[in-house]
């Protein structure tokens, strides 16, 4: 998988800051004159956990001894009663710290998203290579451009320097929890729906569409073929796809200049979940296996816009219920109460005008069947993602990630639009006036 993955960096290296992936059996061992060649011979600053440490930073730290390059281990500190790290603006300004206090002429992160996440942003920040040894495959971002980070109680994707090189040993992925495995997958699961919200947004919204980021996406959508019933085995072969899949994801990211290849309306239940987690205390689970009860979610919904008869889209009627943006805030305030403040830019982005509105709906009838014809070909019903999913073990219902309130449910599916401006499957049934039903018919299968 590793020439796959380099012949993708050679074909874009104007786009991508990638250099290479090792990946295979072995990969932490064989990757250390890469690495080397990329970071340079300065002090490295490795970033780790106890769990990563143990599971390959031990390993990454032999290696490097015998090889003769000076390093320095650091472990990313814990939220006060947390058990993990969190990726926020307090522990990136700690990591960054650290880096100038040593004198580190690089940062390497041994970990999946959290520190992958940390590590690379603070050396972003400071003009500084970044590597990562993943530990886990169970997100897309260890090759992308982006940190998803807290702030302000809302979980942001904020711009960065990709990780310079990525070291992906199969052994490691393979013996990681499963329920990150699983994620990895349901993370995977929701191209169908997240690729036709970006065709959708490209068509009523006007944003950026690029054909080369999408034929990236649907290369690694080919490598999951038959990986999903693999994947509770700890297949070394699956587990190798699988990761190639999420690299290649990461790379569409960096060659579109968003993540929006690999993120739509699904996504922002998994953040909602997040947010109001970290808000209120409630439980939540890995990033994945939210998208995945959150994709089926979106696949619902666009069940329900394609049985649609255009020539029932009022549009004046619609412009005619627009809430004026004064009134709306007011809502919103009732809806996300202590994370109105950090919700509130990000809604009024996404606000249409009633001119806007307008517009974009009529031109959602004119081109309806030209649209939704798009929008199919890369779409799968909610029931076939669902049976890929539950032969990967991936949870399929909100009960399943620690949702035990249908209130919260719905309300992931019927409020995360505003948490996010980028145009999802989620602002255009809203749109259209039939959010509320649908996301009610939503939870009603899924809860």
């Amino acid at each position: 998988m590793s020439d796959l993955m380099q012949n993708v960096i050679e074909q874009y290296k104007d786009r991508l800051e990638t250099r290479a992936v090792v990946q295979g059996r072995k990969a932490i061992e064989e990757s250390i004159p890469t690495l080397r060649s990329l970071l340079g011979d300065g002090l490295w600053l490795v970033a780790v956990d106890d769990n990563t440490w143990n599971v390959a930073g031990k390993r990454l730290a032999s290696a490097l001894d015998v090889a003769g390059i000076r390093w320095e281990r650091y472990d990313v500190p814990s939220p006060e009663g947390a058990s993990e790290p969190l990726c926020d603006d307090a522990t990136i300004a700690r990591y960054a710290d650290a880096l100038r206090s040593v004198g580190a002429t690089a940062g390497v992160a041994v970990g999946a998203g959290t520190i992958n996440d940390v590590v690379k942003y603070a050396c972003s920040g400071l003009k500084l290579p970044a590597a990562c040894v993943a530990t886990a495959p169970s997100m897309n971002g260890y090759t992308s451009t982006i940190a998803a980070i807290l702030q302000d109680g809302v979980k942001t994707t904020q711009p960065c320097a990709a990780a310079i090189a990525v070291v992906a040993d199969i052994d490691v992925l393979a013996e990681s929890p499963m329920r990150m495995i699983q994620s990895g997958i349901g993370d995977l699961m929701s191209k169908p729906v997240s690729n036709s919200d970006w065709i959708v947004s490209a068509k009523l919204a006007g944003s950026h569409h690029s054909p080369e980021a999408m034929a990236i996406i649907e290369d690694g959508s080919r490598l999951l073929d038959g990986v999903a019933p693999l994947l509770p085995k700890r297949d070394r072969g699956a587990i190798d796809r699988l990761s190639a899949s999420l690299m290649l994801s990461g790379f569409a990211m960096a060659v579109a200049g968003s993540s929006s290849p690999a993120s739509g309306g699904e996504h922002l239940v998994s953040h909602y979940l997040d947010m109001t987690a970290y808000a209120h205390g409630l439980p939540h689970d890995f990033h994945g296996c939210q998208v995945a009860v959150g994709t089926l979610a979106a696949a619902h919904i666009y069940e329900r816009i394609l049985a649609l008869d255009p020539s029932d889209i009022n549009v004046e009627e619609r412009v005619a219920q627009l809430q004026p943006w004064d009134a709306y805030r007011t809502l919103l305030e009732e809806r996300f109460g202590v994370l109105y403040e950090a919700v509130l830019p990000h809604a009024k982005a996404g606000y249409p005008s009633p001119e806007q509105l307008g517009q974009r709906l009529t031109l959602l009838k004119r081109d309806w069947h030209q649209l939704m014809a798009a929008a199919r070909r890369t779409l799968r019903t909610r029931q076939s993602i669902e049976d890929e999913l539950q032969q990967a073990g991936c949870p399929v219902r909100f009960s399943e990630i620690g949702v035990k309130s249908r209130d919260r449910a719905l309300e992931s599916v019927a409020w995360a639009k505003d948490i996010r401006s980028r145009y999802t499957v989620l602002h255009l049934a809203w749109e259209i006036g039939g959010l509320d039903e649908w996301a009610e018919d939503a939870v009603s299968v899924l809860a």
